[in-house]
């Protein structure tokens, strides 16, 4: 995480809070901000070996460790973060976490959200799939977002995410995917013009705990920490929709041209974009397994 105003950090503080209150400080939390540990895989790794407790870490980064988690990384899976709320806090979202752990030795404590992906570009306003055509659109290196992006007809540049600020600046791509969140907290508004609330992708964090730790509490503490932890997603996933909704009015005060795709109006683009599921289906749990997310999502 960037800073200490970040949903991920101001998650884990409330997280840390609550487990000290529910356990009467028998356990205690610490929570160090912006990467103070490592990045994402390499505390994962710390994680699973079992020198580091807890971790959150984006669903992506884990998918090297397990890769049907990357289910979450698919575009055009969930209309929006409470459609995505629903599918992550039920029953399919449980099943594929408890896959996780078995395979991995890491129980996910609960998942947090970095906002619903919004299109921005210094060339154009995007209302329609076409017009995504020859854009050089900043990619983190994701497979499935590349096959994604050139689906639309764009052209995914590799930039790193420390970089992404001066490369749009120097317009060495013409614009990015983040959320109307990052947005606003990077003041990415500097250097766009547009902004489009595609909702492609739905960017998850995941507070990954060592099982074996998990499982060396009491029971009443185990208990305490997966209260917490429901407690702590609700109140992320809360701040980082208010966050998008922030960032969009911003963007907007800012001057940029806002379109703020309807459901009917993004169907082109959801149509266009899950058109690339099949390439990805076996890697991550199958066909049958992404409808029942979905499905889930309603």
């Amino acid at each position: 995480m960037s800073s200490a105003d970040n949903v991920y950090h101001l998650g884990a503080v409330r997280f840390a809070e609550r487990v000290g209150a529910l356990t009467n400080g028998s356990v205690k939390v610490d929570t160090l901000c912006c990467a103070q540990l490592g990045n994402d895989v390499a505390q994962a790794k710390t994680v699973q070996l079992g020198a580091q407790d807890l971790a959150i870490v984006s669903s992506n980064n884990l998918a090297q460790f397990y890769a049907p988690i990357d289910i979450f990384s698919l575009p055009a899976l969930f209309e929006d973060i409470p459609s995505a709320q629903k599918a992550v806090f039920g029953p399919v979202g449980a099943e594929i976490f408890e896959s996780f752990r078995k395979a991995t030795g890491m129980r996910v404590v609960y998942t947090t959200a970095w906002g619903s992906r919004s299109m921005i570009n210094a060339k154009r306003s995007i209302t329609k799939p076409d017009d995504m055509k020859d854009l050089l659109i900043r990619s983190p290196g994701s497979p499935v977002m590349n096959a994604t992006y050139k689906a639309m007809g764009a052209n995914p540049t590799p930039v790193a995410f420390a970089e992404l600020f001066t490369a749009l600046q120097q317009k060495t791509v013409d614009g990015a995917d983040m959320s109307p969140c990052d947005v606003l907290s990077l003041k990415y508004y500097e250097v766009q013009s547009h902004l489009t609330t595609s909702n492609l992708f739905t960017g998850f964090g995941m507070v990954i705990m060592n099982d074996r730790k998990f499982q060396s509490l009491k029971k009443p503490e185990q208990d305490a920490i997966l209260k917490a932890g429901r407690e702590a997603g609700e109140y992320s996933w809360g701040l980082t929709a208010q966050c998008d909704k922030d960032g969009i009015a911003r963007s907007k005060k800012q001057g940029l041209t806002v379109v703020e795709l309807t459901a009917e109006q993004r169907a082109p683009f959801f149509q266009i974009a899950r058109s690339v599921w099949p390439e990805f289906e076996k890697r991550v749990g199958g066909k049958e397994l992404i409808d029942r997310l979905v499905k889930a999502s309603k």
